[in-house]
């Protein structure tokens, strides 16, 4: 019975709009996957996630949608699986993407936002396990502890009067030298930058990366002026500069010959002092910052920076929050609208803070038997061994982990588009009391209520819709006590 659904999402009887979305995006992602049997695994895992009302791993998606227990396992091979990646699954749902939204762009380019999250993680034997430090103003969190360092990116989006990110692709991206990773050695500040030229080069649009500051270091503007599309550069990076910076004036070129190479660098200038200084004149315009209009005052200089040892656009801004500098690659973008594209780059907080607290996103509990047994405390990671008597094993056990987030990246963002393109079907579903509903752009955990309330009461009944009865199947397989305590004595 388990495997004997197949391609029931290709029948009639599609009960609403919203299913009927849905059933385009599974038929979508088809391609994704070697085997039809892992698809329909795939439909399994994404509503499981969208119905549980825990957030314990992979057992949730079991309670959630009242599967025989002996299914737990088969969900874990799932994920465990070679018959499909993070790669190939991703690359589908930037196609997605490009074919329903990526309508939000500056000067023809998409809008990229990119940043690092931390979460902890205190499993023994769980593969890029690693001390972290983390700098935080509330005292809830340490400032050493072990865990996973995700990298994202995700393109941002305007809905009526709200903005938010659309998730593309996320990755560990530190304690991989400790497993024999193939990318172990990457640099974590040009990885997210790799990863937005991969969506620039996959979807064949330019875009622009905003990052915070600790993304202004030369290794970021070197390595993507190096990635260029129709003689232009593929992916423009705007980033806050940190306070320390630096900059020089072109040299002043001079008709007496000299010996030697001519010089390139004039004077050199301390950014931060010229917000107190007379030395240039300040301009003023109307921006919006975080949502609200308000004057503000700015500096806009083309200067030479010596890390990358060219010219970089400084940008710097005054306003009622205080004084930052901004850093484009871009030598002709508009001051204001980079201080506004800036102000977009928290949507990327917004979407990390439903994936952790909304959908449940980095709640995983993946781990490898092959690996040794690490301390529980936090150490310096020049004495953390934690080796593996069988890598490949132990690699699967981290693909899996990465699975298990980007799926959820994936239900995040069909939450997000459900909710753009559906906006009355998700207020009269959702019938979910809270003090502020916004009308005009319903919340991820509004439309993820409202689809809650669309899957039980389909589940409830017999429905001729191809996701219920594939969800049905599964629920209705006998499950044999005495067999399944057989196994595990």
């Amino acid at each position: 019975m388990l495997y004997s659904i197949v391609y029931l999402y290709f029948g009639q009887g599609v009960l609403s709009i919203l299913f009927n979305y849905l059933h385009s995006f599974f038929k979508h992602t088809r391609p994704a996957f070697s085997y039809k049997a892992t698809h329909l695994w795939f439909i399994v895992v994404f509503v499981g996630f969208l119905m549980r009302t825990d957030t314990f791993g992979v057992t949730s998606i079991v309670r959630g949608l009242s599967l025989s227990p002996n299914h737990y396992t088969s969900i874990l091979n799932f994920f465990h699986s070679s018959a499909w990646s993070v790669e190939t699954l991703m690359n589908t749902w930037w196609g997605w993407l490009k074919k329903e939204c990526m309508t939000y762009c500056i000067n023809d380019r998409l809008i990229i936002a990119g940043d690092h999250t931390k979460v902890a993680k205190d499993g023994r034997y769980m593969p890029a396990v690693t001390t972290l430090h983390q700098d935080s103003e509330t005292g809830s969190k340490p400032s050493y502890f072990r865990g996973h360092h995700w990298g994202c990116i995700s393109i941002v989006e305007k809905m009526s009067n709200r903005f938010f990110s659309i998730p593309l692709i996320a990755s560990v991206q530190e304690g991989l030298e400790n497993i024999d990773h193939e990318d172990e050695g990457k640099s974590k500040t040009t990885w997210i930058v790799e990863m937005a030229i991969d969506v620039a080069k996959f979807t064949g649009i330019k875009s622009i990366l905003i990052l915070d500051a600790y993304f202004s270091v030369g290794p970021v503007f070197e390595y993507s002026a190096k990635h260029l599309l129709e003689g232009e550069q593929l992916v423009h990076i705007l980033v806050r500069a940190k306070k320390n910076i630096t900059a020089y004036l072109p040299a002043i070129s001079s008709l007496e010959k000299k010996r030697g190479a001519p010089k390139k660098y004039g004077d050199k200038l301390k950014l931060m002092s010229l917000f107190d200084s007379n030395l240039y004149d300040f301009s003023s315009v109307e921006a919006e910052v975080y949502g609200e209009k308000e004057t503000i005052k700015y500096l806009c200089l083309n200067l030479l920076w010596k890390p990358i040892k060219s010219k970089l656009r400084f940008i710097l801004v005054e306003n009622s929050r205080g004084r930052i500098i901004l850093i484009s690659s871009d030598l002709t973008i508009d001051p204001a609208i980079a201080i506004e594209l800036y102000c977009r780059r928290i949507t990327i907080e917004t979407m990390f803070h439903v994936l952790k607290n909304i959908v449940g996103g980095l709640q995983y509990h993946f781990w490898s038997s092959y690996l040794k047994r690490a301390s529980r405390s936090p150490v310096k990671k020049e004495l953390i061994n934690q080796s593996s008597s069988n890598n490949k094993k132990t690699l699967c056990t981290l693909a899996a982990i990465e699975k298990f987030v980007n799926i959820q990246l994936l239900v995040i963002g069909m939450l997000q588009l459900i909710s753009m393109k559906f906006r009355e079907e998700v207020l009269g579903q959702a019938n979910c009391w809270m003090r502020t509903i916004n009308k005009l752009s319903p919340s991820e955990f509004l439309t993820k209520t409202a689809l809650q309330n669309v899957l039980k009461s389909k589940l409830s009944s017999f429905s001729n819709n191809a996701i219920i009865q594939l969800i049905q199947g599964r629920m209705a397989e006998p499950f044999d006590d005495r067999e399944e305590f057989k196994k595990t004595s």
